[in-house]
């Protein structure tokens, strides 16, 4: 089979990611619909949906068996610069019983380098295969999984080991509560039994953050409801995650599990057909983590150096305190958010105000 040239690939990226923006522009315009949803298909492909657009793939992970002339690193290199921009790639010890290993970064506007995907590849543990994992944070950058799918596909003996899929309901649409309640009723049966589950966070005192867990890892599908804004530290925030990980155990992931996410999301299990009408915008998920984080590291500013700050102010212009206390960076609470599209300067000031209302006006900041 032929293989794809880097050019290849990049231009196909590149459409796929101004597709994807231009897709992503239209939706926010449009009432999604309710209802009419078909039934949901097995993990096995070949079913369409009546709904598009909710989920996303937050992890991927894949092995396959190298050509013998094949470069393995500047394969990996040229699928992510394709799909998520340039890459950088450090040397690293071999994971899983592999030979060699290699972690991929990606330079922050700040020359901070973000960590976002890994290569572990030879050896006689693994027959001499390679093994590629795209975390979170890569995955949150490719708009669209067809140039993935595709470059996979063209692999010698490819194996999907694990991909995660995700919906944010950023207002609380559906939450933690809702997965209880439908596990309760036994809205999560496969085949008629009830699968284990477990509880983890406060739940007894909710305000730092609960999960519930569905499923085993072990058993190949497993799902994570979860409060996604108060593990960033907003002990009051709404947002909750829904997350599908589905593992070659007892199945083979297909490919089109990365392209048609909204299928095998509630394909996971019939009663997540409910969530998708409430989903968020992959934008809006990544600027709201980043406002959650900035105002939790605003808080502890504050407290911390507010009265400092304060009687600097009182010797020095606002231009001369910025540049006197400032420095160069990004900080790591907000990489990943940067990474994902989140910008402070889409309005500071009105989002600071509306922080900083809500303190004592005895507190100088």
């Amino acid at each position: 089979m032929t293989r794809k040239s880097f050019s290849d690939l990049v231009e196909q990226g590149a459409k796929a990611r101004r597709n994807a923006a231009a897709a992503e522009g239209a939706q926010r315009t449009r009432t999604p619909p309710r209802g009419g949803l078909v039934s949901p298909p097995s993990l096995t492909g070949g079913e369409t949906s009546a709904m598009r657009g909710g989920a996303k793939v937050d992890w991927m992970t894949c092995t396959w068996l190298p050509d013998p002339d094949e470069w393995v690193p500047g394969s990996v290199r040229d699928l992510l610069t394709a799909v998520i921009g340039p890459v950088t790639g450090v040397e690293a010890p071999g994971m899983f019983g592999y030979e060699q290993g290699l972690k991929f970064f990606v330079t922050l506007a700040d020359g901070v380098q973000h960590h976002v995907a890994r290569l572990d590849w030879g050896g006689n543990h693994h027959k001499c295969r390679a093994r590629l994992d795209m975390s979170g944070s890569a995955c949150g950058k490719v708009m669209d999984w067809s140039p993935v799918a595709d470059w996979i596909g063209q692999l010698w003996d490819y194996t999907l080991t694990r991909v995660d899929l995700a919906v944010d309901c950023l207002a609380g649409e559906f939450d933690v509560e809702d997965a209880r309640d439908w596990y309760l009723s036994g809205e999560f049966h496969a085949g008629g039994r009830r699968p284990r589950h477990s509880l983890v966070g406060d739940w007894l005192d909710p305000a730092y953050g609960r999960t519930m867990e569905i499923g085993r890892r072990g058993n190949g599908k497993m799902l994570r409801a979860y409060e996604k804004g108060r593990q960033l530290g907003d002990t009051s925030s709404p947002w909750t995650r829904w997350e599908v990980e589905l593992r070659n155990i007892d199945r083979d992931l297909p490919l089109d599990v990365l392209t048609r996410c909204d299928e095998y999301f509630v394909g996971a299990y019939r009663c997540l057909e409910r969530i998708l009408d409430a989903s968020a915008e992959r934008i809006l998920t990544a600027q709201a983590e980043g406002e959650i984080a900035l105002g939790k590291l605003v808080h502890h500013a504050r407290e911390a150096y507010g009265r400092v700050v304060h009687t600097l102010r009182l010797n020095l212009d606002a231009s001369e305190l910025l540049d006197f206390i400032s420095r160069p960076g990004i900080p790591k609470r907000l990489e990943k958010a940067s990474l994902a599209g989140f910008t402070a300067a889409v309005s500071p000031a009105a989002y600071l105000r509306e922080e900083t209302s809500h303190e004592s006006p005895s507190r100088g900041f």
